[in-house]
This record gives C-alpha cells, sequence and structure tokens, in this order.
C-alpha cells in the first residue's frame, strides 16, 4: 500500500474504535449514524452500475474516458455491503416496526407490518445483494468492445430491469421504512437518480485528477471532453432535480399530513440549513455547468464537480439522519467518527484499486473458481 492508503487505513481504524465506544455508550446513536454514512458508501458502487450498464447500451466517447474509475467503484460494493452488517444485527435500534409491539404502532404501520418483518426484511435483502453481486461479477468481467457485439443489449437491459428492482426494494427498506408513516411512490427513482450524480461526480474527478481532460477531443468536433462529461453531469443533475422537485409537488398540493410531516423535520431547526446548503450546491454544479468556458476550463469541470459531490453527500445526510437524531450539537460527535471510521477504510481500499486495477481482475478469477 503507499503511503496515502496506509494513512487513510489508519484513520478508518481509528475511527472504528471511536465507533465501537460510542456503541457501548449510547449504540442507537452510534448506529443511526452509521446507516447514513453506510447508505452513502453503497450509493456510489450502485450508481456506478448504472452508468456503466446505461453506456453498454448506448455507447460513447463520455462512458469510456470515466469506465475505469466506475469499474473501481463497482469492485467496492461486496465491501460496502458488509458495512450494512452492524445495521443488521441491531434493526430495532432504527427501525420503529423492528421488534415493536404491533399494539404500540399506528394503524397506517400496522396495515404494512405484512410486508415490515424482520425475517422477511433479512430475505430481500439478501435477494437484492446477491443480485448485485452477480451484476459486479458481470460488470467487471466486461470490456469495452462487450457493447458493440450482438446480443450483449439484452445483457445489459435484463442487468438495469434487476438493478432497478433491487433499488427499489433497497430504498423503500432501507430509507422509507425508518419512518413508516411516510409513502412516496417516486422515492426509489430520487435514490436511483441520486446515486448516479454520485458515482459519475466521483468518476470526473479521479479522470481528472489523472489527466487533462480539457485538452482531450470530444464526441464531436471542436468538443473537447470535458464538455462531454459536464453535459452528461448536467443531465443527470436536472433529472435528479426533476424528480425531487416532483415529489415535493406532489406532497404539498396533495396536502398530505404524513408525508408533509417527513418534510417539516428536515425543515426545522438546524437541518434547515443543511437543506439549503444542499440546494444551493446542486444549483451551482447544475447552472455552473451551462456555461460552455467552466466546462472547456479543468479547474471549472473540478469545483462543478465537487460540487455535485457534496450536493449528493448533503442530500443522503438530509435524508437519512434527521428522524435518527437525537440530541444538540455535540451529539454530531456520532457522526465524524463514523464517516471518519467508514470513509478512511472506504478510500484505503478505493485508492489501492485504482493505483492496481489488476487486483479487481484478480477478485473477479477468485470467484469464478470458487
Amino acid at each position: 500500500m503507499s503511503r496515502v492508503e496506509q494513512r487513510f487505513l489508519a484513520v478508518g481504524i481509528a475511527g472504528l474504535v471511536l465507533c465501537v465506544l460510542g456503541a457501548s455508550l449510547d449504540a442507537k446513536a452510534m448506529l443511526g449514524a452509521w446507516v447514513a454514512a453506510a447508505i452513502f458508501a453503497i450509493s456510489l458502487p450502485l450508481g456506478a452500475l448504472t452508468i456503466l450498464m446505461v453506456h453498454g447500451l448506448t455507447g460513447g466517447r463520455w462512458g469510456e474516458a470515466v469506465r475505469q474509475p466506475l469499474r473501481v467503484m463497482i469492485a467496492m460494493l461486496p465491501f460496502a455491503l458488509i458495512l450494512l452488517l452492524p445495521v443488521l444485527m441491531r434493526l430495532d435500534l432504527i427501525f420503529p416496526w423492528a421488534g415493536a409491539d404491533s399494539a404500540m404502532l399506528s394503524e397506517k404501520v400496522r396495515e404494512k407490518l405484512a410486508y415490515l418483518n424482520v425475517p422477511f426484511f433479512l430475505l430481500r435483502f439478501a435477494v437484492c445483494a446477491a443480485i448485485w453481486l452477480v451484476l459486479t461479477w458481470v460488470m467487471l468481467g466486461s470490456t469495452s468492445e462487450d457493447s458493440e457485439k450482438a446480443g450483449n443489449g439484452r445483457k445489459y437491459a435484463l442487468g438495469l430491469i434487476l438493478h432497478a428492482l433491487a433499488v427499489s426494494v433497497f430504498a423503500i427498506d432501507w430509507m422509507l421504512s425508518i419512518e413508516p408513516e411516510f409513502t412516496s411512490t417516486i422515492y426509489a427513482l430520487c435514490e436511483a437518480s441520486a446515486e448516479v450524480v454520485g458515482a459519475f461526480a466521483l468518476a470526473i474527478l479521479v479522470l481528472a485528477a489523472r489527466r487533462a481532460v480539457e485538452v482531450i477531443p470530444g464526441g464531436e468536433e471542436d468538443v473537447a471532453l470535458s464538455e462531454d462529461l459536464a453535459n452528461m453531469q448536467v443531465g443527470f443533475l436536472l433529472t435528479w432535480i426533476y424528480l425531487v422537485f416532483m415529489q415535493w409537488v406532489v406532497v404539498w398540493g396533495g396536502d398530505l399530513p404524513d408525508e408533509i410531516g417527513w418534510y417539516i423535520i428536515r425543515a426545522t431547526g438546524g437541518w434547515r440549513y443543511l437543506l439549503w446548503l444542499l440546494i444551493a450546491l446542486q444549483a451551482a454544479a447544475f447552472t455552473g455547468s451551462l456555461g460552455r468556458r467552466l466546462k472547456r476550463s479543468h479547474d471549472g469541470l473540478v469545483w462543478l464537480t465537487v460540487a455535485a459531490l457534496a450536493g449528493h453527500f448533503a442530500d443522503v445526510f438530509w435524508r437519512i439522519r434527521p428522524p435518527l437524531f437525537s440530541g444538540g450539537l455535540l451529539a454530531l460527535w456520532h457522526d465524524a467518527v463514523a464517516w471518519m471510521g467508514l470513509g478512511g477504510l472506504w478510500l484505503a481500499l478505493f485508492l489501492f484499486l485504482l493505483r492496481r486495477p489488476d487486483r479487481i481482475v484478480w477478485w473477479r478469477r477468485e470467484v469464478a473458481h470458487g
């Protein structure tokens, strides 16, 4: 491992030690902080899976440029799934329906208990994990030429269908059911689009750190590769913005009490400042990507991408953390150590695989041979 990777690993281990200490003091508070960080960690590989399968169907120079960092993110999926294990061991600390007396739950939640029960939850997660691991194995074995071969379009189309179903189940189980009174038929699409925004932003940052993308030719004459990447990013951002806005319009326009309560929790107290920051970051990334001058500048592309990735981080934290948070500003130390431990380990492994892509091929070969 390089010196940078060793430092991230040391930070991650130190963070894990502090997480164990935090769990011994207040397991519920510590696990609430951990689940938000773990969901962010898994969102990047899931978004990378979506992008690579879409590129397998459509092709394009933009996909070839970011293929390697996306493959590394996909290879991180097994590790991201492992990060969810602490939550699986104590579901009752995160989900109000898990292990609770049904008589103490609202009528609306009791009507959902045929779906929201621990054995069925674990079964659904196992199926989703199996789908993603199979897709990971398939996508890591595919090459850039595979999308041009006859019949491979069906493989990517089937993969996208299975992936969409798994993401939908995952969003309902791990996010919506934290507040089981809340119902949204568009939430899974919001989550899927957010995953794509985060994964694509990270892929551009990795590419920009290694190459001067603003001088590489794009897909058309007099168009730089940086413009193509920025245009794709603004398309993904626009999709996310549209879906999130439509969910808000339906909830407020329909005057739905339980659904409005979901927004009220996240728009009061200190959370409203995070909401403003989220809006500002994604608005800056979107509007900035409309100007050609920034897209043809290396620094401009980097800053636009940083804003998009930071916006995705704020979005995940804003959606997941408020109902699980209790206490004042000092209680955020649980989040600090959770992100420290999880982030340090994730970055150490990500940078190692990025520097040693041959280890991805080795991992896939070992899986294939059992």
